[in-house]
């Protein structure tokens, strides 16, 4: 039975995954898992793959709540082409409230006495998963196992859960979220039917971010400010509704208005801003701008090799793109990418400093490795 997670913090925030009722643009997915349902053919375990915050999580409730609220789910899915259910109240309660006795959640667990989640999934959690499937189905139907995200599992309890997979109970389903599924166990993956998913194109971000906002305005600033996080979202819906929630355009904009001054930074502007994000609680300024630094060096080099301006912003991004191309070749460049990427890494696995490591990034943009 899974925990009641309702006064527990949640790790996607305000908008879990456990709420979704609407998937859009993952056709292919909804689809594959449906027609490998109708035939009988579905296996034990689905390997949910593809970048993060595409809608990987949010299928697997939408997939849970279909087997669940169904007493022939196979039957269902002969005729229908989506996974939505709008009249099940009761059953939409218990899944959201994480109270459904046929439903586990494994995710990183939370740690009240340091106020925040865990690094990571332990042996211990997935151990959990084994006593859950030795129980009788309390609905006497399904029993389902939702893992956000296999990524996060120690080795030992990657080698628990491959266990587990081995010899599945009848009428069990795992679906199994990963975003870098290449750094999963080879049994494991091998054990799973894999179900691609895709980033969403940019109308479906912008679609879904009006669904979710609470401003509901339509007005020509915000349209613009919704294209311009779709652009920084990479096909993330959870990407883009993180940087609206964070004011990640004012740190984007912060970004550009120091790469203007290439190939010299003027150190009060640069301070300003490695200072600000260095403070207390300011984290995921810091993350932005780490993400924001990288995508844009990313695309500088894209820009050196094929000589096609990138997308741009901010005014003065294309002037910014032009004088470092013309700097120094894309060797270097892809140096200076590389390197950033390592940096920004590094402060984060490492809890480094986070103003010093802003500053090194800039030094070596503006001087090469």
């Amino acid at each position: 039975m899974s925990e009641f997670v309702g006064d527990l913090p949640d790790s996607d925030g305000a908008r879990s995954p456990r709420f979704c009722r609407e998937l859009m643009g993952q056709e292919t997915g909804v689809s594959h898992f449906l027609s490998n349902l109708a035939q009988g053919k579905l296996h034990h375990a689905c390997l949910l793959t593809g970048p993060k915050g595409v809608g990987k999580a949010s299928f697997a409730h939408m997939a849970a709540r279909f087997m669940l609220h169904h007493k022939d789910p196979a039957s269902v899915a002969k005729n229908t082409e989506n996974m939505s259910i709008l009249d099940d109240e009761g059953l939409g309660k218990q899944i959201e409230q994480g109270s459904h006795p046929d439903l586990m959640i494994v995710t990183r667990p939370w740690d009240p006495a340091k106020e925040r989640f865990k690094q990571a999934i332990s042996v211990d959690e997935v151990r959990k998963i084994r006593s859950f499937f030795n129980l009788s189905a309390g609905m006497g139907g399904w029993r389902i196992c939702i893992i956000d995200a296999a990524d996060d599992m120690t080795l030992n309890a990657a080698n628990a859960l491959l266990k587990t997979l081995e010899e599945p109970p009848s009428k069990s389903l795992f679906l199994i979220v990963s975003h870098q599924s290449g750094g999963l166990l080879d049994t494991i993956r091998s054990r799973c039917m894999k179900i691609a998913f895709q980033p969403l194109k940019s109308n479906h971000i912008q679609h879904l971010m009006r669904q979710a906002i609470e401003d509901g305005s339509n007005n020509a600033d915000a349209s613009q400010s919704l294209a311009a996080i779709s652009h920084l979202s990479r096909g993330s819906i959870g990407r883009a509704l993180h940087i609206y929630d964070t004011n990640g355009l004012e740190v984007y904009s912060d970004m550009v208005k120091l790469l203007r001054q290439f190939p010299s930074f003027r150190a009060d502007s640069l301070h300003e801003v490695a200072e600000r994000m260095s403070k207390r609680n300011t984290e995921h300024l810091f993350t932005d701008m780490g993400e924001f630094l990288q995508q844009w060096l990313h695309q500088l080099v894209r820009f050196s090799a094929k000589g096609q301006m990138p997308e741009v912003i901010f005014e003065g991004e294309e002037a910014a793109f032009q004088a470092m191309a013309s700097d120094r070749p894309l060797e270097a460049w892809v140096d200076v990418w590389e390197k950033v990427t390592e940096l920004f890494d590094n402060a984060k696995r490492l809890n480094l400093d986070r103003k010093q490591t802003i500053l090194e990034s800039f030094k070596l943009i503006q001087s090469g490795v």
